[in-house]
């Protein structure tokens, strides 16, 4: 029931002018082409109508329908201020174009001086067939558009799947100033510790410890470490909890002892314990 939900609620985009007017380009000209090539029920079985005036009477007729088409697409959906659809809104759409077609074909029909049909048989007459000749190559383009957007929204998200993994394995630290001043990868980084009006940057070059001042405070480095595994553990003190190899627990919170690499000690101050601990094994 929630993948049906989902696909009745999934939009489908066909506001821009060049996708209106494809849609309905695509849809008579597709319509059109059937009518005269495939010669569907029974269109000829008229004798003394010859191929020529069938033919003229189907491009009148598609004439209209184009006119109609672009009206409802460019100026009704203006009034209604529609921009998209979900399949469910897009059917009733087409059913209302249908009526306005099937319309505008029984006026074209009225107007012949010979018409003795019944005008409400005749007008269903006309919905039906607008709905069999068009449903196709209308829904057709509007699926072609549907899966473009998706294939497109895939490809987005795995670029920007790919450029976020990138940002998270090179870290760029920038002074007050948002100017760039050390770039490191995610697994050089061990900690940055509060140091008065500077942040002590320490970290791992070619396996040694080294160590490096940056004007700027431990609050507006935090952000810069969203979403991955460096942390904030104490007020004067961000952790890179992939470096811990021992977590000591203390009356205020926990003690960190890092890698070999390092001999410093690491608190985590109460407030921060709810958070560290969602990357304790």
């Amino acid at each position: 029931m929630k993948q049906i939900r989902k696909y009745i609620q999934t939009g489908i985009d066909i506001g821009s002018t060049e996708r209106k007017f494809y849609l309905v380009v695509f849809s008579v000209f597709s319509a059109f082409l059937f009518l005269n090539f495939f010669e569907p029920f029974g269109l000829y079985y008229d004798r003394s109508i010859t191929q020529e005036d069938v033919f003229i009477e189907l491009f009148i007729a598609m004439a209209i329908a184009f006119i109609v088409l672009l009206l409802t697409q460019f100026v009704a959906r203006v009034l209604f201020k529609i921009e998209k659809f979900n399949p469910v809104t897009l059917f009733f759409w087409f059913l209302l174009e249908a009526v306005l077609v099937a319309t505008a074909w029984l006026v074209l029909e009225i107007s012949d001086k010979d018409f003795t049909g019944d005008l409400l048989i005749v007008w269903r007459e006309n919905i039906l067939a607008y709905i069999l000749i068009f449903f196709f190559p209308y829904f057709l383009y509007v699926s072609y558009v549907h899966i473009k957007n998706v294939v497109k929204k895939l490809e987005d998200d795995k670029n920007r799947s790919l450029s976020e993994s990138k940002l998270i394995q090179d870290i760029a630290l920038k002074d007050e100033n948002s100017v760039v001043k050390l770039v490191l990868k995610t697994d050089n980084l061990l900690f940055i510790r509060s140091a008065d009006n500077y942040v002590e940057i320490n970290y791992l070059e070619n396996d040694i410890l080294s160590k490096s001042l940056l004007r700027n405070s431990i609050k507006k480095l935090e952000p810069d470490f969203f979403n991955t595994r460096i942390i904030r553990c104490h007020r004067s003190f961000i952790v890179n909890t992939d470096k811990i190899e021992i977590a000591k627990k203390t009356p205020t919170g926990f003690n960190l002892k890092l890698t070999r690499f390092s001999d410093s000690i690491i608190p985590v101050s109460k407030s921060y314990i709810s958070e560290f601990k969602k990357f304790l094994p």
